[in-house]
């Protein structure tokens, strides 16, 4: 049944001389793990992106194993760390996303609440982590090829070298960050954000 459906009907089961009052059992019915809940599609895209992390960790072993250079070996194993962290990030994810079908006693509306605010502060941190990743890999870069470039330059030609890379990857680091942010925002906002909006605008409705 569809969230709205349910919103619908509950508002007119409830006589109107009364408000409604959010109870155990409408928010069990609220967030049961159907197909088209947005608790069940946030948990298929957990495991979608779980996916997606672990084919990124084998690609970076295999680079790794398979590298013949310190600046292709650094990076693989940068990248692989990342994925391999995020595993706890997404089993935090989806202990959040189980909880939320286990809501049961009085205080239903704070617990539920509470959850989702979880939710999202998980959300703001994959954002500030994806953010935070972009100027270490750039770093990473521009460590090894600055000193590529101390490694066949000296004295002046040196310093144009590396005053020409910083330029380079100051210009590239803020294009990156900026688009990144975009894509970042709208891509969470996707996966998780309208769902959650969605969740907590039933809750605020169940209760007016």
């Amino acid at each position: 049944m569809e969230l709205d459906d349910l919103r619908r009907q509950w508002q007119q089961s409830v006589p109107a001389a009364a408000p409604p009052v959010l109870d155990a059992a409408a928010v069990a019915r609220l967030l049961a793990v159907g197909s088209a809940s947005p608790v069940a599609k946030m948990r298929r895209n957990v495991w979608v992106e779980i996916g997606i992390a672990v084919v990124c960790l084998f690609g970076c072993v295999g680079a790794a194993i398979t590298a013949h250079d310190t600046y292709y070996l650094t990076m693989a194993a940068w990248l692989g760390l990342v994925c391999a962290l995020s595993g706890l990030y997404f089993r935090r994810k989806l202990l959040l996303l189980r909880s939320l079908g286990d809501a049961s006693g009085g205080a239903v509306r704070e617990y539920v609440q509470q959850q989702l605010q979880q939710l999202r502060s998980l959300v703001a941190l994959y954002y500030r982590a994806t953010m935070w990743s972009i100027p270490v890999s750039l770093g990473i870069a521009m460590l090894f090829i600055g000193g590529r470039i101390a490694q066949q330059f000296s004295g002046h030609k040196l310093l144009v070298g590396l005053g020409i890379l910083g330029a380079c990857c100051a210009v590239l680091g803020i294009v990156t960050y900026w688009l990144m942010g975009r894509f970042t925002r709208w891509y969470l906002q996707r996966l998780y954000g309208q769902h959650l909006d969605r969740l907590e605008g039933l809750l605020r409705e169940l209760e007016e």
